[in-house]
């Protein structure tokens, strides 16, 4: 190797002391810049020593200190005296540092690393390559500022650069006081997963006792890991939860998740937390996967399983979010489509929750084993110019429906039918007239069929119920534009209380005279006291849309053949499996809870008026935003919609014409910059019901606060009226500390039904939070504590204390 040294002496005159530094370059394979007040070169051992403010310059990385000694043949370099090292992707301090320039290997004694995510401080960093970093008796930390806030210390600290951290014996240290030991510890430095324990569940409460939950998270490969979490759930017992993880290619995947352990508290039809004297085995399992080929098949299956139906109260934390409705247990679907039709098939089998006995089957609900459904595309018979003939197409809507229960219920002959297979069959014809002038007209003719037969029953085995449902519509739709949405550059001139109009412009050149005597080019614009700039004008545009809709709707004559207690059964709701099976000519009638919602079929017309008004705004060209290329570079808000609808009944006879009409339906909102508001109402003219809901959200610098109101008059013999309020409110008292409490209030019982408080503590270093809140239903309370840790670039994981 060939090593060229270049020697250059100079003085530098400063507070009349004179100041010799020799600046020296030398090529060992790449080039090294090194400056320093004075050097020494010993040839005999192919050495070179800089002593006082030395600073070394290699590729881009940088080192200081106070002394360096250089051996040319072998690269070593050792740099004593508050030593620096900088690089793109860190920084380094030390006391003692040896580099070596030909395999970039890094040694520093009682050391700091800095970088753009964390902070190790050690007694000893050693750098083997580029991508690994070792540290011995170090502390890791997010806190630059405050690294007494929280760290943790381990006696050995792995960190492969750009991946992750790994710690050994690992001590966690809140303001310098150790709070907890773990033997290994890994902190992802990117989005990689590891092996390793995490963050623990805490609690304690005078009612449960000490609760302790440590999981274990471990990696099988790259599309497969598993979660252990041995567990003491307090005066209750031991127990663990397991969770299984597989990802078998895109959108393809199952999940296994249960929790176990030997209640010592538990017994069936026990309501206080007192010891039972012995240990009761429960479980709930929830199994999981979905499921897709390709484009035209897919498939989605899920099953839980439980000791006890108790488990769904006694662990809830594990169980809510995991149960569908009220009940458990388990079904799925699979689907497959193509260019003309669908074909699914569905299947359930729960237990139902809604029973006295918890470990007990209840073989009376009604299973659906299984549903098969057939569906078409709409397929275009006729297409023209011509009115009357614009376009016709012809599809169809089928499903085949088994419904079953495990064990039949006859105790005497009025005991509903609850066993049955049905035949869904609804072809339909869409009819696009044309247009007169700016009225759109269509027509669709639907034939509604089912078909039941009943295993169970002894006699008249079967029925069916048919008719044909007619739907005609005018439609008007109006739009108009208001301004045009851009982006405008405006020259301002800072330093002057002038702002140019935007069709001026500013120029200053130098004289043409001047000009033509330059030898180098034109000299740059002046403006003497002020500087030129451009500030964007944003011009918005806005888009009103409204519509205006008469429908017809008119229900052909219906015939009823077959078992007549099943046609008495479902003429109301409680009688009907579901919606398909109600009478069309009664369907708004049988559920309380929709009748003001839908129109009655017989005879009836509907006016619609939809209202909506979207502000365009352009976004200053930017043909790439976040890695992507922008197909529109515009944003779109809406600014206020309102809707109107009310129908009128032609079938009822009398002299009032508000008796004839239906429900009145009104939705409408407002979304300013702070304030959103919207209100959802159905007005029942007959009987003067109202179903009411409101919500209305305004966000400040510092708080937030929303709110909604329910109402609900259209009550039976079971359901009272209802009124509903409630608000969720958060204010940042200041850039430290948070206050949040939300309240569900019932105006009838005039009782909180939940209501919540928190506080929430943020240090400026971002590298802590810490949250206290308080929860209390009608049927209990709750204290909370979390505390959250960002362990790499505001990825903050909590520490839940329950």
């Amino acid at each position: 190797m060939k090593f060229s040294v270049l020697l250059t002496l100079s003085f530098l005159f400063f507070s009349s002391e004179i100041f010799a530094r020799e600046t020296f370059e030398f090529n060992l394979g790449q080039k090294i810049n090194i400056l320093s007040d004075k050097a020494f070169r010993k040839s005999s051992e192919n050495e070179f020593e800089a002593v006082g403010n030395v600073v070394i310059t290699h590729l881009k990385n940088s080192i200081y200190g106070e002394k360096a000694t250089i051996n040319f043949t072998t690269g070593e370099t050792e740099v004593v005296g508050n030593v620096r090292y900088i690089a793109p992707e860190m920084t380094l301090y030390g006391t003692k540092l040896r580099y070596n320039f030909l395999s970039k290997t890094i040694d520093l004694d009682n050391a700091r690393v800095l970088s753009d995510n964390y902070v190790i401080t050690g007694k000893k960093i050693l750098q083997t390559s580029p991508e690994v970093i070792y540290a011995e008796e170090a502390e890791y930390t997010t806190c630059k500022d405050c690294p007494e806030s929280w760290s943790i210390f381990g006696k050995k600290i792995t960190i492969t650069v750009g991946q992750y951290v790994r710690i050994q014996h690992a001590f966690i240290k809140v303001k310098g006081v150790t709070a907890m030991y773990f033997p290994y510890l890994v902190f992802p430095i990117k989005q990689k997963r590891e092996s390793g324990f995490l963050f623990p569940t805490i609690g304690f409460s005078s009612k449960d006792g000490f609760k302790y939950q440590q999981p274990y998270f471990l990696v099988i490969d790259d599309h497969k890991d598993l979660t252990l979490t041995p567990s003491t759930f307090g005066d209750r017992g031991l127990g663990g939860e397991v969770q299984y993880r597989q990802n078998f290619k895109e959108k393809t995947w199952a999940e296994i998740n249960s929790i176990d352990l030997n209640d010592r508290i538990y017994k069936p039809y026990k309501i206080d937390k007192t010891l039972s004297g012995k240990k009761e085995f429960r479980y709930f399992t929830d199994i999981e996967g979905h499921y897709i080929q390709n484009k035209n098949l897919n498939g989605h299956v899920y099953f839980n399983k439980t000791s006890d139906l108790d488990t769904i109260r006694d662990l809830d934390f594990f169980a809510k979010e995991k149960v569908r409705g009220t009940e458990v247990g388990g079904g799925g679907f699979f689907e497959g489509r193509s260019s003309l039709f669908t074909l699914g098939v569905e299947s359930y089998y729960n237990q139902n929750m809604v029973v006295s006995d918890p470990s007990r089957f209840d073989d009376q609900y009604v299973q659906i084993l299984p549903k098969i459904s057939l569906s078409s595309i709409p397929y275009n018979l006729m297409h023209t110019n011509y009115f009357l003939l614009n376009n016709i197409s012809l599809g169809v809507n089928s499903d085949y429906t088994i419904f079953k229960q495990n064990k039949p219920l006859v105790l005497y002959s009025a005991s509903p039918i609850r066993n049955a297979r049905r035949l869904n069959f609804a072809p339909y014809l869409d009819w696009q007239i044309g247009s007169i002038g700016p009225i759109a007209l269509s027509h669709q003719l639907k034939l509604d069929y089912q078909n039941y037969h009943f295993p169970t029953e002894a006699s008249e085995q079967s029925f069916s119920k048919q008719g044909l449902i007619y739907q005609t519509e005018a439609r008007i739709e109006l739009e108009k534009i208001y301004g045009l949405a851009y982006v405008e550059e405006r020259p301002t001139i800072i330093g002057s209380d002038i702002e140019l109009d935007k069709n001026e412009k500013i120029k200053k050149t130098v004289p043409a005279a001047s000009a033509a005597n330059s030898t180098i080019g034109t000299l740059p614009e002046i403006m003497s006291n002020a500087d030129e700039q451009t500030s964007l004008v944003y011009n918005n545009s806005y888009r009103h849309w409204q519509q205006f809709k008469f429908r017809h709707y008119y229900l052909g004559e219906q015939t009823y053949k077959g078992n007549q207690k099943f046609r008495t059964q479902i003429e109301s709701d409680d009688g009907q499996f579901d919606y398909l099976d109600a009478l069309r000519n009664r369907e708004h009638l049988t559920n309380p809870n929709t009748s003001q919602d839908s129109l009655p079929l017989s005879n009836t017309i509907e006016f619609q008026w939809n209202n909506n008004l979207i502000k365009k705004t352009s976004r200053k060209f930017d043909p790439y935003k976040d890695g992507h290329y922008l197909k529109d570079n515009f944003d779109y808000k809406d600014i206020t919609f309102f809707n109107v609808s009310q129908g009128v009944d032609l079938t009822v006879n009398s002299d009032h014409w508000v008796d004839k009409l239906t429900r009145l339906y009104v939705n409408t909102g407002v979304n300013f910059e702070r304030l959103t508001f919207s209100i959802e109402e159905f007005y029942y003219h007959k009987s003067q019901e109202h179903k009411f809901t409101s919500g209305v959200t305004y966000t400040h610098e510092r708080f937030t606060l929303s709110g909604d109101f329910k109402y609900n008059s259209y009550n039976s013999v079971n359901t009272p009226v209802t009124k509903l309020a409630g608000y969720d409110l958060s204010v940042n008292l200041s850039d430290l500390f948070t206050v949040k409490n939300h309240v569900d209030y019932n105006l009838v019982s005039k009782l909180i039904s939940e209501s919540s408080y928190s506080f929430l503590y943020s240090p400026i270093n971002n590298c802590w939070k810490i949250e206290f809140n308080y929860t209390k239903d009608l049927i209990d309370k709750k204290f909370g504590l979390l505390l959250y840790i960002n362990y790499n670039a505001n990825n903050f994981t909590s520490i839940n204390v329950r």
